[in-house]
């Protein structure tokens, strides 16, 4: 991030930019003048057997982004993105997802290993007014997952208007890892997502063929639901949890001083090591855990920003107290995912081309059709995925109900932050990227699995194709 952004922002503090509507003027809150909002850990219903059941409700609302006028939202449980669901590794769970919209929503569970008739695709749209209920077992590593909707051709708009959430999964390794674990005090969670508003500060989605071709992108950046917040904390090492929750946008993520911090999770897994870095980058729907250490910065301020942008997204202010001191652990897990694989030429290999000409966005040469199955996968294979981008605009692409692992990049090494379990990879222009991937829950004809670019407004246009995972046929 650039010294002349924090320039900028000092007169942006004082001035308050002002958008100006028919009859009034609509202005934004002082910059870094409001605390980091924190969604709440929704608590489920315990029942006898140990099931957890939890109650979410899509709902439309109001929200005052902005001075003197309220702007109309989409929200779970509230008035914009939704709870955070924290479960531990072995749990049962039933989650009851009531649809309060004038239209038809889903929830997804991005990145959970969950057979396809427990997952909200977009076969499984819910009607309004009415509810779906699923229950399946958790059995996956700790990391930061997500949930929002995968409407048919109405994900983006509605993920534009506020339906996302955090999902937290703990186990063994989380658990006893000496890492920083209090919740809104040195582990904090941060959805960051970028929005544009009209003259009316209602939200402005997407209105162009621009818009599908390149992703909706806002010049307003939002952290937990609020246009530059601050935080306090306390003189210690700090964990994030970043999610790009974005639409369409990339963010290298960094702070103002230039300060290394650690990389110690990827989409659905610790790193086995912590990876030193100073910038991150995430496209959209990836997920990382960093550790930072605050510990010098005692009664003194820095900001976490995104260099792409050249924006400040979120001050943090230090509080005067006594500096505590953390050494962060070496070793965090053992990855022993596929690593049972010797001879990977005995492997079955799928092409997956992504194709982006004008007005056609779509994955070997289709565009998605809901009555369409693209692949068909046989039960507990493990198998090669060659994702191809001949285009120049990089793809985030995601692939439902499993984590893989990156052979290579252009027949190179995956980068050193990137070897975690994932279910989101970047696809760079003119790259080939390769992921070993195993299929160990079923998904039917009717409730298919999907894989897709995770620009929204790519997804949404074609850019995404339906696959089986069924008993392997002799």
């Amino acid at each position: 991030m650039q010294r002349r952004s924090f320039i900028r922002i000092a007169i942006f503090t004082s001035l308050s930019t002002q958008v100006f509507a028919k009859e009034k003027k609509i202005k934004f809150y002082k910059s870094f003048s409001q605390e980091l909002n924190f969604p709440d850990v929704l608590k489920p219903t315990i029942h006898k057997n140990g099931l957890k059941e939890f109650n979410l409700n899509l709902k439309e609302s109001q929200v005052s982004f902005l001075q003197n006028v309220k702007t109309k939202t989409y929200g779970i449980n509230s008035s914009f993105l939704g709870p955070i669901i924290k479960v531990q590794r072995g749990d049962e769970i039933k989650i009851n997802v009531l649809n309060s919209l004038k239209e038809k929503s889903v929830l997804h569970w991005h990145g959970l290993h969950l057979e396809g008739n427990c997952d909200g695709g977009p076969n499984r749209s819910i009607d309004p007014n009415s509810s779906w209920t699923t229950q399946f077992k958790i059995n996956q590593r700790a990391a930061t997952y997500w949930y929002h909707p995968h409407t048919h051709e109405k994900t983006g708009e509605q993920v534009f208007k506020g339906l996302a959430g955090l999902f937290i999964i703990e186990d063994k390794d989380s658990n006893k890892a000496d890492l920083p674990k209090e919740y809104a005090v040195d582990d904090i969670p941060l959805i960051i997502q970028d929005r544009r508003f009209d003259n009316k500060a209602e939200f402005l989605y997407k209105y162009s063929m621009h818009d599908v071709m390149m992703g909706v992108k806002g010049n307003i950046f939002l952290v937990n639901g609020v246009i530059r917040p601050y935080i306090n904390v306390s003189p210690k090492t700090i964990r994030f949890r970043i999610l790009n929750g974005s639409n369409s946008r990339f963010y290298s993520f960094e702070f103002s001083d230039k300060r290394g911090f650690y990389q110690i999770a990827g989409d659905a897994s610790f790193l086995e090591k912590p990876v030193e870095m100073k910038s991150l980058l995430l496209a959209p729907g990836q997920r990382a855990e960093v550790i930072v250490d605050l510990s010098d910065l005692k009664n003194k301020s820095i900001y976490f920003g995104d260099s792409y942008s050249d924006e400040s997204l979120l001050k943090i202010n230090v509080k005067d107290e006594k500096e505590q001191k953390f050494i962060l652990p070496s070793n965090l897990t053992k990855i022993h995912e596929y690593t049972n694989i010797k001879d990977l030429s005995s492997l079955k290999r799928r092409v997956f081309t992504l194709n982006m000409s004008m007005g056609f966005l779509g994955i070997n040469g289709r565009k998605m059709d809901m009555s369409y199955i693209n692949e068909k996968v046989s039960l507990g294979e493990t198998e090669i995925w060659v994702i191809k981008n001949p285009g120049r605009m990089p793809h985030p692409f995601h692939i439902h109900g499993c984590s893989f692992r990156i052979l290579s990049r252009n027949k190179k090494q995956a980068y050193l932050n990137e070897r975690a379990l994932l279910d989101t990879v970047i696809v760079f222009g003119n790259e080939i990227v390769e992921v070993l991937v195993q299929f160990n829950y079923k998904a039917s004809k009717e409730y298919p699995f999907m894989y897709h670019c995770h620009i929204l407004e790519h997804e949404d246009a074609g850019m995404m194709g339906q696959f089986t995972v069924e008993d392997k046929t002799i």
